[in-house]
Order: structure tokens, then C-alpha cells, then sequence
């Protein structure tokens, strides 16, 4: 409900524009008026989480970027006031995370100023530069939430490091961070995705107790979110079709053979198990003739 002076001072305003520009800052002029209602569109944040320091209550506001974004600082300012005022007017502390290297990002503080020079606003923000930190910069933090994200490190695209990784949660019992660890490290090891895929099939029974599973599984280990079903289904045949040619490649072509009429992504789910595990070549082309077994045995 408006308060007694709303109207009349809009009414003030919209009769004497230049008069209250020149009043507020001295020398501007007027241009137009423009809609009273600042209209405040739904945006949502990638991480906002209350927090005390020193006993007392703030709200930590996290981005995480994947592309450029010359204006972030603006944008990270927007974020910062409405979260404080949804919030009961709490402090904010903004920080934004790069996924990608760029040669250069915006720096904080975000300033805006008028154009006589007068600064009206200044913001300060954190920045986290992911592909400028050394893996080992992230593992001397000891927090294994923050594993998933060592792919991405500067030295982070080896092996060594993703095994570091996996052992790090899987030890921790963060079973459904690998799921994010895998993602990202898909994302920056394009010329090793094959060893990738099959370190992550031998986990296979690990990762399937865990809540994201059936949606991984049903859209596709790696680009399924995308490209549907039937590009899941191809992950899947390649998988197997990796961890046969590994482990036993004298029946690499029937494994290709079998997998290609295989329609059920839970049936080859099952299947890539299977044959993760098998000692000989023969137990791998029982279970590849009838693929239909592994599912009556489990």
C-alpha cells in the first residue's frame, strides 16, 4: 500500500525532472522519464549458504562461470543485493569460480561512476581462478568436497591427479562427487577419454548406489543430457566395447557384434559389470553370447 507522500512526491518528480536532477547532481541534465516499477526478474544463483564468522550471520553467494563475462562484477552485485534483501538485510560475500583459463578476467572491485568522475558504487567480490591454481594448491586444502573440481586445475588433465581424486572421495564416501569429478574431467582430457571411460566402468558398482545414478543412466554417462537416449545407449556400447579390447581383444568383434543389438541401457549396464570383472576370455563370450544371463544372475 502506497504511504501518504508516495504520490504526491512521484507527482513532484514527473512535474519538475530537471529541477530535481540538477538538485541531486549538480550539472546533469535531464533526458526522459522512465517506468517507476524496477521489475525484478527470477534469477537464481549457483550457490547461496548461510554462514556465521565470528559468531555472526552472512550469507555466501558462489558462482561458478564456464564462459567470459566482461560485466560478472555487475552481475555478481545484483545477485548480492537481492539475496541480502530476501534475506533480512544480511552481509553477502560474492565469489565467483572460473571453470575455464582465460588470459584475463574482471577484476574487483566493480566500480560505477557518474561521468563527471564521481564514483557512486564500488563493490568488492572474490575471483577463483581454477585453471591458474596447481592441483596440489587444492589438495593442501584438505576439503574433499573440493575434489571433483581438481580436473580442472592448471596441471590437473593427468591420470595421476583423477586418481588422486577418486581415491580422495571414494575414501571419504563421496560416492556421488565422482559422478562431477568424471563430468569436468571428461571436459579437459579429450585426449585420454578412452582410459577415462574405462577407469570410471570399473567404479560401476559403486556409482550405481548412488541418487543420480538412474538419471545419469537414463540420459547417458557423458553427453546424454543432450542427446537423449539413444546417444546414452552408445556411450554405453562404447564402454564395453573399451573395456573388452583392454582386457580381452581376441573377442573385441563378437563384443561389437553383441552390443550393437542390444537395445536395453540396463541390460548393458549389467553386461559392462560383468565383463569388468570376469577372469578368462571365455567366461567374457558366455556372458556376450547370452546377455540375457547377466540379468537372471544378478
Amino acid at each position: 500500500m502506497p504511504k501518504p507522500y508516495d504520490d504526491a512526491m512521484k507527482r513532484l518528480v514527473g512535474g519538475n525532472p530537471q529541477d530535481l536532477v540538477s538538485w541531486v547532481i549538480p550539472g546533469a541534465q535531464f533526458g526522459k522519464q522512465l517506468p517507476l516499477e524496477l521489475g525484478v526478474e527470477n534469477i537464481y544463483a549457483d550457490g547461496l549458504l548461510q554462514a556465521t564468522l565470528d559468531g555472526k550471520e552472512f550469507l555466501a553467494h558462489i558462482e561458478f562461470q564456464s564462459s567470459y563475462d566482461g560485466r560478472i562484477g555487475e552481475r555478481l552485485l545484483e545477485y548480492n543485493v537481492l539475496a541480502s534483501r530476501q534475506y533480512n538485510y544480511l552481509p553477502v560475500y560474492s565469489c565467483v569460480i572460473y571453470l575455464k583459463n582465460y588470459s584475463s578476467v574482471p577484476r574487483s572491485p566493480f566500480t560505477r561512476g557518474l561521468p563527471n568522475g564521481e564514483e557512486v558504487v564500488r563493490f568488492h567480490y572474490r575471483s577463483i581462478e581454477l585453471g591458474k591454481l596447481a592441483a596440489g594448491e587444492l589438495l593442501q586444502t584438505g576439503l574433499v568436497g573440493l575434489l571433483p573440481l581438481l580436473p580442472l586445475t592448471q596441471d590437473g588433465a593427468r591420470r595421476e591427479v583423477v586418481e588422486e581424486m577418486i581415491t580422495g572421495l571414494v575414501s571419504a564416501e563421496k560416492t556421488e562427487s565422482l559422478w562431477i569429478g568424471y563430468a569436468l574431467a571428461s571436459k579437459v582430457m579429450q585426449d585420454d577419454l578412452k582410459w577415462l571411460k574405462r577407469r570410471f566402468a570399473m567404479l560401476e558398482d559403486i556409482l550405481r548406489d548412488t541418487p543420480v545414478y538412474q538419471e545419469v543412466l537414463a540420459e547417458g554417462m557423458e553427453k546424454g543430457l543432450e542427446k537423449g537416449l539413444e546417444k546414452g545407449l552408445e556411450t554405453q556400447r562404447q564402454t564395453l566395447l573399451d573395456i573388452v579390447q583392454e582386457r580381452f581383444p581376441a573377442i573385441a568383434r563378437l563384443a561389437k557384434q553383441q552390443a550393437d543389438t542390444i537395445e536395453d541401457p540396463e541390460m548393458l549396464r549389467r553386461l559392462i559389470v560383468k565383463i569388468s570383472i570376469v577372469k578368462t576370455p571365455k567366461e567374457a563370450e558366455q556372458y556376450l553370447l547370452n546377455p540375457g544371463s547377466v540379468e537372471k544372475r544378478h
